[in-house]
């Protein structure tokens, strides 16, 4: 097809200059794009397409976080970061080489870009660092900035580390993406709150039953006369976590300091607070579930009627009813149960 017919048929106007179809910056905008599409959502190049103009900037960003696909994209990212920042803690607990401070200083500016974008799009700024979400962020950046203040100025090896734990409750953002959804998958987002705070509630536990142990435990004597720290892993932490947490206990890993009492009996009264009060809401959207909402799956071991077509009279319908439950066709089985016949 020859330019001029392009031109034509396009709805777009183009003007020709120099015998050439000529497009401005402003036409180009216009037109569909399939790489605008995957990265902002739409086929026009703009960030806040479908968005009214009038909004202030920070009112369209807010809708854009909480509606689009792009919001959808940034909770993801934070929820797969904060679950590597986690995994990052538990392999330092074991392998003291394998902290990289480039990597933690990343953690910490991606979480604090997080931070940012969010107390900018608030609605309310003066309460939104005393949020749930804004103290978790505060506490997932404060290592972060401790230690590269603490080696720059120092050259001291870090001690605040033991804030890190805290970043496991940033997977909580996974249930911000629910609200992306197109259906209500209420009972699906509850479970998916259940499993995240128990999850939650497991990895805090042990890590600071393992600080707290390992803090303030007495070395032990060896037969050799040897003073040796009998120190806890995390994995021995999360094992009598799961044990104490599941009413188990078996006993072979106990607390042995006063401070480890306390971690054990506030996970305890912790887990008899919170647990019961997601499980009881668990059970109410469950019982809110209609089973004639659901996709209907035959089965032919129990035979169904579907009655279909437009009733204008009540009577119409009880006609039928009573037709079709009249003691006629109700037949005795061979164990004496009465059913309806096949007629």
């Amino acid at each position: 097809m020859a330019p001029s017919q392009q031109a034509t048929a396009s709805p777009l106007r183009y003007h020709k200059q120099n015998g050439r179809v000529f497009v401005s910056d402003r036409q180009k905008l216009t037109e569909r794009s399939r790489l605008s599409s995957i990265l902002l959502g739409n086929e026009h190049w703009d960030l806040f397409h479908g968005i009214p103009k009038g909004f202030t900037l920070r009112t369209r960003v807010r809708i854009k976080l909480e509606t689009s696909h792009v919001g959808y994209a940034w909770d993801m990212f934070q929820t797969l970061v904060s679950l590597v920042a986690c995994a990052v803690c538990v392999v330092q607990s074991y392998h003291d080489e394998f902290v990289v401070p480039s990597m933690d200083l990343s953690f910490g500016v991606i979480f604090a870009a997080d931070y940012c974008l969010r107390f900018y799009c608030a609605k309310n700024r003066l309460w939104f660092p005393f949020t749930f979400s804004a103290i978790i962020d505060v506490l997932a950046v404060a290592p972060t900035i401790y230690d590269y203040v603490t080696n720059d100025s120092t050259g001291q090896r870090p001690t605040f580390a033991f804030l890190r734990f805290v970043r496991i409750l940033r997977i909580m953002k996974a249930i911000q993406m629910s609200r992306h959804s197109s259906a209500n998958h209420f009972t699906g987002t509850q479970l998916l709150s259940l499993g995240l705070l128990v999850t939650s509630i497991v990895f805090i536990s042990a890590c600071l039953f393992q600080l707290v142990e390992n803090s303030y435990r007495a070395p032990i004597l060896s037969d050799t006369g040897a003073w040796i720290n009998n120190n806890v892993t995390l994995g021995d932490s999360f094992y009598f976590i799961l044990v104490t947490i599941s009413t188990v206990g078996y006993g072979d890993i106990a607390p042995a300091t006063t401070f480890g009492k306390v971690v054990t009996c506030a996970m305890i009264l912790g887990s008899l607070v919170m647990l019961p009060q997601e499980v009881n809401r668990l059970v109410a959207l469950l019982a809110m579930q209609s089973p004639f909402r659901k996709t209907y799956i035959p089965d032919p071991n129990l035979p169904h009627v579907l009655l279909l077509g437009h009733v204008a009279s009540a009577s119409v319908l009880l006609d039928f009813f009573t037709e079709f439950y009249h003691p006629d066709r109700i037949v005795c089985g061979p164990n004496g149960a009465a059913s309806i016949n096949n007629i």
